[in-house]
């Protein structure tokens, strides 16, 4: 019993990290694809692999909700008191980043196949 407990608090505590993983890996194969173009080989095998996992959200949900709730957590500590950087742009990078996940998401994520 003590193990089966110690596995599941182990799960609770280690799982946020492999959904962020997971994103920050999707992230990359996407940049991949765009930086390398349809024309190269593995630009190609990126940008499709890449879709193909968006299709199911309900594999990629989890690490998307990770990844905002990180998001959220340094927005708040950088406008916080007890933020580590004095300067303005950890927030302004932290705006423009989830401005441009907005943006891609609500415009440019929707374009019509060739």
């Amino acid at each position: 019993m003590l193990v089966g407990t110690t596995r599941a608090l182990w799960r609770v505590l280690i799982a946020p990290f492999g959904y962020l993983a997971f994103v920050v890996a999707l992230g990359a194969l996407s940049l991949a694809a765009s930086v390398l173009g349809e024309e190269h080989d593995l630009g190609f095998f990126a940008g499709r692999l890449n879709r193909m996992i968006w299709r199911y959200p309900e594999v990629t949900r989890p690490g998307v909700q990770m990844a905002w709730l990180v998001w959220v957590a340094l927005f708040a500590l950088a406008i916080s008191p007890l933020d580590p950087i004095t300067s303005r742009w950890d927030e302004v990078l932290l705006a423009a980043l989830a401005a441009g996940a907005v943006w891609r998401r609500m415009i440019g994520g929707r374009r019509a196949e060739r």
